[in-house]
């Protein structure tokens, strides 16, 4: 049976700075049929070049575009539609691809499951490009939904059906994949492997760090789905207990992992392993924004 060919859809603007990251990252895989499609909103910061030069040089199938479109969603569905892929992923410009060998390991996870769509675990990579925290996310659970969002989107897969029958809301700018994984759970598989699948980088310029419009467009979000999301259930100490799972699954992955490091995809490296171990865990703010989700 041959393997399953792999679309990987990537929304851009002004990210000159962090796609070459995410373009070698997709290009250094160790997989043989693989097709990245490059969606870019008209960038006047050298992403151009960067594609051009990308092309030209790739050994698999790349198409790009640059031109004005209407954000960030619309250019995902636009990359959902051509995709030609039996599995597509979506990265976004300022993340990665964890190791040489992920794209492989995720068509096989797709082979031994009959999952829909499947999400790993994330490494976390600062400014510089370094793996700064390993954070093995929770298994999937639609009455966790709710308050918090499980999934961690740039490690998340999804077989061909999914992404022809869905789309992702355009109407919202910071929540459109926790409002899509809301969704999906309806209908379809999630599944939770664990594996380190993709590095979600944290810098000043995402545009999630503002928290205020973040914060007040989910919630207005999960209003929505009030009614039809299982009520929450002692959620304080549900939430203690699945953290501290985490927290011992991710503190031996990251011991794991600077144990025997696996060949990064992306030009990057690993912080010392005392800091990697100090920076896990979820922070005060991420116990009060499960809180406050859970209250609204």
């Amino acid at each position: 049976m041959p393997s399953p060919r792999v679309s990987v859809v990537t929304p851009s603007y002004e990210q000159a700075d962090y796609l070459p990251d995410n373009l070698a990252s997709v290009g250094r895989q160790r997989y043989d049929d693989v097709e990245h499609l490059v969606l870019d909103g008209g960038s006047d910061d050298g992403t151009v070049d960067l594609l051009e030069e990308y092309e030209a040089d790739a050994t698999h199938d790349v198409w790009w575009r640059s031109e004005p479109d209407d954000g960030q969603s619309a250019a995902i569905n636009e990359g959902f539609e051509r995709a030609t892929g039996d599995v597509v992923g979506w990265l976004n410009s300022d993340d990665v691809y964890f190791d040489t060998t992920t794209l492989a390991r995720v068509a096989s996870w797709f082979d031994r499951t009959d999952a829909d769509v499947i999400y790993g675990d994330l490494a976390y990579v600062d400014g510089r490009s370094r793996v700064t925290e390993i954070d093995v996310r929770p298994d999937f659970d639609r009455a966790k939904l709710g308050y918090r969002i499980v999934v961690g989107q740039p490690a998340t897969f999804f077989r061909r059906e999914v992404v022809d029958a869905e789309r992702l809301d355009t109407d919202l700018d910071y929540c459109m994949d926790y409002e899509f994984w809301i969704r999906l759970s309806r209908e379809y598989d999630v599944r939770h492997v664990r594996d380190v699948l993709a590095g979600f980088r944290r810098h000043e310029a995402q545009k999630t760090d503002d928290a205020a419009p973040v914060n007040a467009e989910v919630e207005s979000m999960l209003q929505r789905y009030r009614d039809e999301l299982p009520e929450p259930r002692n959620v304080v100490v549900d939430n203690a207990a699945t953290e501290l799972r985490r927290l011992a699954a991710s503190a031996a992955e990251t011991v794991g992992l600077r144990r025997d490091p696996p060949t990064l995809a992306f030009d990057g490296d690993f912080a010392p392993l005392t800091e990697m171990l100090s920076n896990l865990g979820p922070g005060a703010a991420d116990v009060a924004k499960a809180l406050r989700r859970w209250r609204s």
